[in-house]
């Protein structure tokens, strides 16, 4: 049987059990390459050759997997985000796209690349968010938060892996515990999902990514309210919070970083134009 073949009927599988057929044949493709080692031109050169006893043993447990819903990145043990690739476990919530409008929200709020400060990413997980803007502001401190140390261990490689391990502190905690201040930019993708929502999410994202990352409480905004009322304690004079929430929850941040007292609230629509990061900025002479 080639390598083709094998892959074609890992996709019928993949649909069987439950799985879209364009993401199936993905999937199916994505993990044979990671096996092989190949990227897609090779992949597409070299595809019909017959299969090896030993692949086709290793593909066949991994397409088990996937048909059991474990998500691909935790079957490759890796995701890309910002263009860069970064190690994932099932310790860490696996890097959404819409998570680099988080990123592209604070290159726009602070152009200047050049400046410093410091730069608090809470519930960092993998780590991809302090990671790219350490790359992307090479003079600010960045402090990485997580009440997970599995997640710390893997944010802490991915740190090593893209050469700024140096430039990141990393604190085991919950949102800004053990941090005085003052503080220039926090970032956040905090636990947005509400309980009763969370048995209704995707098999792949409900019985696998971990649910600490995930679950925000009754109403989902547990989290986004204590990361506020901290953040109105914890900036300085024209310091700014940018968190991602729920595309339910743009009332509820307008209503709490109001009551905290910061001002110049914005609020930017992802691709989809559903309400997605806000903003909301410190001022001493509010």
């Amino acid at each position: 049987m080639s390598i083709l073949s094998l892959v074609n009927a890992a996709c019928t599988r993949l649909i069987e059990s439950g799985i879209r057929p364009e993401e199936a044949g993905l999937d199916a493709e994505v993990l044979a390459r990671h096996l092989l080692g190949w990227d897609r031109a090779t992949y597409f050169t070299e595809r019909n050759r017959k299969v090896t006893r030993s692949f086709d043993k290793e593909y066949i447990a991994l397409i088990a997997r996937r048909a059991r819903r474990e998500p691909v990145a935790y079957l490759t043990g890796r995701r890309e985000f910002w263009g860069l690739e970064f190690a994932i476990t099932p310790d860490t919530l696996i890097p959404r796209p819409e998570t680099e409008l988080l990123v592209e929200t604070v290159l726009h709020l602070r152009p200047d690349r050049s400046i410093d400060g410091v730069l608090v990413d809470v519930g960092t997980g993998s780590g991809c968010i302090a990671v790219v803007l350490a790359i992307e502001f090479p003079n600010m401190t960045i402090v990485a938060t997580d009440i997970s140390h599995p997640a710390l261990a893997v944010a802490q490689a991915n740190a090593k892996r893209h050469g700024v391990s140096e430039r990141i502190e990393w604190r085991h905690g919950p949102q800004l515990a053990g941090l005085s201040g003052p503080i220039d930019l926090i970032v956040s993708n905090p636990p947005y999902v509400t309980t009763q929502a969370m048995q209704h999410l995707a098999p792949e994202v409900r019985d696998h990514e971990p649910h600490v990352a995930l679950n925000g409480g009754t109403s989902g905004t547990r989290t986004l309210r204590a990361l506020i009322a901290e953040a109105s304690v914890k900036l300085v004079n024209n310091g700014s919070l940018v968190v991602e929430f729920g595309c339910d929850q743009e009332a509820v941040f307008r209503q709490v970083v109001n009551a905290a007292h910061l001002t110049d609230t914005q609020v930017i629509h992802d691709i989809q134009g559903l309400p997605r990061v806000g903003v909301a900025t410190y001022r001493t002479n509010r």
